[in-house]
Parts: C-alpha cells; structure tokens; sequence
C-alpha cells in the first residue's frame, strides 16, 4: 500500500480517531497516516519558507515621487500577496566603518518606512530617500 502526498501537500484539522470499534479496513485506515504525513511535510516546507532570506536591491535612484512618502517598486521572487516578511540586514561581514555606517543610516531609512508585497514583487515606500543603494534581506519569501 502507498501512501499519497499530495502535491502541494495540504494541511488538515480534520484526523480521524481510531477506536476499538473503527473497521480494520485497511483503505479506510491508510487514509489517517496519509492525512499526517501531508500535515508533516506541509509543516516542513512551511518552516523552510519561514527561514528563507531572500535579498533585494534598492537603488539610490529609484525612488519616485516629488514629495514623502517616496516609492519603489522591485520584482521578488516568491513574494505573494498576504506574505509577512522580516527585512533583515544583508550588511556583508567585514565591511568597513565607512560602508557600514552608509548602510545602517539607508537600512534604518528603509526600516521606518512601509513596504506591501504582491504576486512577485514588493512596493516600499519611505519618508527620506536613501542617499546610496542598499541590499535588504526579507526573511519569510
């Protein structure tokens, strides 16, 4: 007997209970191990997913507008609408003084303002432009 994975594998609630008088048939009784193992491996790629850092560039001339808030747009695989990423500092080690602290200053600009994601892309909207282009990592996508 197989067990089937679906693809993608779907989480369910709903797992029924054997007891002594549930049939033994043997269809019947795959379909509860089937039904955990899809909740396993959904749970893990959902984790995967979670621990995920995908960077993104943002230029020093990219931004638009006249006036505050400032935005822009940047195409991000795996984004979807309804995603909650963390942004994340993607400041290489071992950058020196001069680079870190432009970096801290267009991370901190970034990080006080908005950003919203949708299928494949993300809209970030800032209060000041960054001066210099900055590499964000967005923990999540």
């Amino acid at each position: 007997m197989a067990f089937i994975i679906k693809n993608p594998p779907e989480f369910t609630r709903e797992v029924t209970q054997w007891t002594r008088e549930t049939l033994a048939d043997g269809a019947e009784m795959a379909e509860v191990p089937e039904a955990l193992l899809n909740n396993d491996i959904y749970l893990k790629m959902q984790m995967e997913r979670l621990e995920h850092v995908t960077e993104v560039a943002l230029t020093a001339e990219g931004w638009i507008g006249e006036n505050a808030p400032y935005s822009q747009t940047v195409l991000v695989s795996g984004a979807a609408e309804g995603m909650e990423p963390t942004v994340v500092s993607a400041l290489a080690d071992g950058a020196d003084a001069a680079t870190a602290k432009a970096y801290i200053k267009a991370f901190g600009i970034i990080c006080g303002g908005t950003a919203e994601l949708t299928d494949g892309q993300a809209v970030f909207k800032v209060y000041k432009k960054p001066v210099t282009d900055i590499t964000i990592g967005l923990k999540g996508v």
